[in-house]
């Protein structure tokens, strides 16, 4: 993946607050994959009960597509979160490093009254760049 995405902060704007980075800039010609939102749900349709164990299941969802796609969470340039209840900063970071690992993609957080189903407390969509 080297030289097809460049991440950047620019110091002209507050650093970011975490492991993300304000743009991500993916060479032309390179290939784009989208997920659709993955909800907290594992394969054998278990919803967890807490925000944090959909997170982890969501972010899970994730890595198993870009996986099937030939590629790791080092290739994702933006991540959109979809929250229903808080996460606290905290753990949220711990959570998605132990799922993606240190990356730092453009990324979004955004608090929402209620998502697809009534159980569903997390949703996460991201674009990755395959080439």
């Amino acid at each position: 993946m080297s030289g097809s995405i460049k991440f950047s902060s620019p110091t002209t704007v507050l650093p970011p607050y975490g492991a993300y980075s304000h743009a991500a800039v993916v060479s032309a010609g390179s290939r784009l994959l989208f997920t659709s939102g993955q909800v907290g749900e594992t394969p054998d349709a278990v919803i967890p009960e807490t925000v944090e164990e959909q997170y982890r299941v969501a972010l899970n969802n994730i890595v198993c597509i870009l996986a099937d796609n030939g590629v790791s969470p080092k290739n994702i340039v933006k991540i959109t979160t979809y929250l229903v209840s808080p996460i606290a900063p905290d753990k949220m970071r711990k959570i998605r490093e132990d799922a993606f690992g240190d990356i730092a993609p453009a990324a979004t957080l955004i608090f929402v009254p209620k998502l697809a189903g009534p159980k569903y407390l997390v949703e996460i969509e991201a674009v990755a760049a395959l080439d």
